[in-house]
Formats: C-alpha cells, sequence, structure tokens
C-alpha cells in the first residue's frame, strides 16, 4: 500500500505526515507476524501516540482557522480514534503476534479509512478556500 490518489488529500503536510505513517503500517504489514520485531511494533505505537497528539492538534487548528462546517463530526471521529489507541494500548501493553495483527487490522483500518474520507474532504476544503482568499486579496 502507497500514498496513492485514495489518501491523497493535496495539503502536503498533511499528506507528507500520512505517508509517513502508512510506511511505518507497510513496514510492520511485510514482517512475519511471528517473526515481527518487538522493538519495531513498540515503535509504531509511540508513532501513533505522537500522531494522536501531533498530527490531529493540527489538523483541528486548521479547521478552526478556515471554519470548516465539518469540524465537529471530524473532531468527533479523532476522540474516537483516541478512544480506540487508548483501548488498544491498555489491551496490547507488550508485544504478541496477536497485537500486531489487531493493530494492523483494526488501527490502521480506521486510519485509512479516515484519510480517504474525512482528511480527503478537509484538504478539498483547505484547497480551495486557499485558492479563494488568495484570488480576492486587495
Amino acid at each position: 500500500m502507497s500514498l496513492d490518489s485514495r489518501y491523497k488529500t493535496g495539503l502536503l503536510w498533511q499528506d507528507l505526515q500520512h505517508k509517513e505513517l502508512i510506511d511505518l503500517f507497510n513496514k510492520l504489514s511485510d514482517q512475519n507476524l511471528e517473526k515481527t520485531d518487538p522493538a519495531l511494533f513498540t515503535h509504531t505505537i509511540g508513532f501513533l501516540v505522537m500522531y494522536a497528539n501531533q498530527h490531529l492538534s493540527l489538523e483541528e487548528g486548521y479547521m478552526d482557522e478556515y471554519k470548516y462546517p465539518d469540524s465537529e463530526y471530524h473532531k468527533k471521529e479523532h476522540k474516537e480514534f483516541i478512544k480506540k489507541l487508548k483501548y488498544f494500548r491498555k489491551s496490547h501493553n507488550s508485544f504478541s503476534p496477536d497485537a500486531v495483527e489487531n493493530l494492523l487490522n483494526n488501527i490502521k483500518e480506521w486510519i485509512l479509512n479516515h484519510i480517504a474520507e474525512n482528511d480527503k474532504k478537509l484538504g478539498l476544503f483547505i484547497n480551495e478556500k486557499e485558492k479563494y482568499d488568495f484570488a480576492n486579496k486587495p
């Protein structure tokens, strides 16, 4: 899986961060579940926590700045992801093949769906808003 058109939002900062996340999931996916490096699993979880704290906050800042009409729903989705991530961390506090499989099947799937639907809508809105603002500058 790559950052193809299904996942590109048109916002450079967002696409770069999404690519980094997808690359990390690909690295984890490419390993045999029984031979997965526990350090890679731990790194992935740490990255997801950082991602949730920084990336989602950045998106929400843009939503507020541009007065994104679907921000309430989008922010609710972010809160759901954080709950899902916290539950995952609590349920899988150490490496196991089951934890890796759960991460790849549930967390990754949620993220990809969120990017393909909600983040693409946000990217389109921000890009259109910036074009409009640029065209109408005095």
